[in-house]
């Protein structure tokens, strides 16, 4: 294990009520990136995987569109990407992860239903990270995957929604989510979270309710770093907390109401595509 002594006793405090930040999240992401050993370093590519997802998602629909700045493939890997599918032999370019590959050929192959590109490739990305070689990734990842699903059906009860094509993937919670009619869906054992999750659900306002998930999520950080002090994975955390703050202080009451409504109005379109 490699320790990092210089770097976490320099990272300033960080509280998710912060009103500013003495270090942006792309500063402190090239920070790490010039610091960490190299099988450390591979370790952030997790992490900046939502926006590699949501720039191929970006590049499907237009060509010519901007991508974001914190995803490391171009619109030009994507092109030459694409454009090796027919050839059956050719593994995924350098840098481009293998499911890439698996949801750009079932995209071409019709596999992929109308409206559910983005859950299709979202339930990839979170496969491919219960493979990670480091077990900090493995479970942020798999509680991201969870709640984020959790969620998605408690919404679904509520809005009169179909949980079954709303959730995404395929596990253990994914499994009771779709098929239990349980008030906690019988996950109160598997994901305690649940509990917390069902008070929250009828929070009227949004950015409260919001805020009230994101300590969710900074709680079960502090756990998992529960015994390391200098290694990858405080400075790991503190990157995903970092990042929480940052949205925090560009969002505003008007924006978190947009948000909600584009996620409602979002899975009712995608159910009234089946």
């Amino acid at each position: 294990m490699n320790n990092y002594y210089y770097l976490v006793a320099g990272l300033p405090e960080i509280n998710l009520d912060d009103a500013k930040l003495s270090v942006g999240y792309v500063e402190y992401v090239d920070e790490l990136m010039q610091a960490l050993a190299k099988e450390d370093a591979a370790l952030l590519r997790y992490f900046r995987m939502t926006y590699e997802n949501r720039n191929l998602l970006t590049w499907l629909k237009d060509k010519e569109a901007e991508l974001h700045p914190l995803g490391m493939l171009s619109a030009e890997d994507f092109n030459e990407q694409w454009q090796l599918l027919d050839y059956e032999d050719k593994a995924p370019l350098e840098g481009v992860p293998a499911y890439f590959l698996t949801f750009m050929r079932d995209l071409r192959d019709s596999k992929i239903p109308a409206g559910q590109e983005e859950q299709y490739l979202t339930a990839m990305f979170y496969e491919y990270t219960q493979q990670a070689p480091n077990a900090f990734v493995r479970r942020w990842f798999e509680f991201q995957w969870h709640l984020n699903n959790v969620q998605i059906a408690l919404n679904c009860r509520k809005y009169g929604m179909d949980i079954e094509t709303q959730v995404v993937g395929d596990n253990e919670v994914t499994h009771a989510l779709r098929s239990s009619s349980a008030r906690d869906f019988n996950l109160n054992g598997i994901f305690p979270a649940i509990e917390t999750l069902m008070r929250m659900n009828d929070e009227s306002d949004l950015l409260r309710k919001e805020k009230q998930i994101d300590r969710i999520q900074w709680e079960f950080l502090d756990e998992l770093c529960t015994g390391y002090y200098f290694s990858i994975e405080v400075l790991l955390a503190y990157l995903i907390k970092l990042q929480s703050v940052e949205r925090w202080l560009k969002l505003d009451a008007k924006q978190g109401e947009e948000i909600f409504r584009h996620l409602i109005l979002s899975m009712k379109e995608g159910a009234q595509l089946k």
